[in-house]
């Protein structure tokens, strides 16, 4: 009877089994989801109040903004905030957004993303209560090929350049039009620039505003 019984064990083992491994075999294999994320296309600048550039007011705005699947903006929540209506030009701005929703299989779905605006004072690098002017030591080439500018461009890059009092640089104002990719290529070389601030009258260091071009 020991021996009947452990082969009765023994099948009930080997069917499980063999059971096992048909379902497996069947089992159609996972695929992992196709993601594009989004894309900001237009980021719209928020202007200083007259209040708050009385006050000098300086800083930055950062947002909480919700990228909704159709295309529009949905919720803006501050994170970090000014004073003097500036808070309320970041979000005014913010909504303005315009982006490309990301995508996973091809369907829009909603992201939240931080947006930060930067509030900085400055004068034009010419203006004439500037004792000293802004001068760039160094500017790296961006990443870009020549190919991949607009014919238009003609091989050449313009921007304005916010160059601030405690070496903060960045793009004020894209002057050729460029793809987004493209700006986000010079950007990079942009926050690789180094210079001397710009010095008032009053012996102050300040920000300032240049227009540079970049020969592709």
């Amino acid at each position: 009877m020991r021996i009947r019984s452990t082969s009765v064990i023994a099948l009930g083992i080997l069917f499980a089994f063999s059971v096992v491994l048909e379902v497996d075999a069947q089992a159609p294999l996972a695929t992992a989801p196709r993601i594009r994320e989004h894309q900001i296309l237009d980021t719209p600048r928020a202007p200083y109040t007259f209040q708050a550039r009385e006050n000098e007011v300086q800083g930055i705005v950062s947002l909480q903004v919700e990228l909704k699947a159709n295309g529009t903006i949905g919720e803006v929540t501050p994170l970090s905030t000014l004073p003097h209506g500036l808070t309320e030009q970041a979000i005014s701005s913010a909504r303005r957004l315009r982006f490309r929703p990301k995508t996973i299989d091809g369907v829009p779905v909603d992201v939240t993303v931080t947006v930060s605006y930067r509030f900085s004072l400055y004068y034009a690098n010419s203006d004439p209560d500037i004792e000293t002017r802004a001068q760039i030591t160094s500017m790296p080439r961006p990443a870009i090929k020549r190919s991949e500018l607009p014919q238009a461009a003609n091989g050449r890059v313009k921007v304005e350049l916010f160059l601030g009092p405690e070496g903060q640089v960045y793009v004020f104002q894209y002057l050729t039009e460029l793809p987004a990719d493209l700006k986000r290529k010079l950007d990079a070389a942009v926050s690789e620039v180094k210079f001397k601030p710009a010095v008032l009258k009053n012996g102050r260091r300040t920000g300032v505003t240049m227009v540079i071009e970049y020969v592709i």
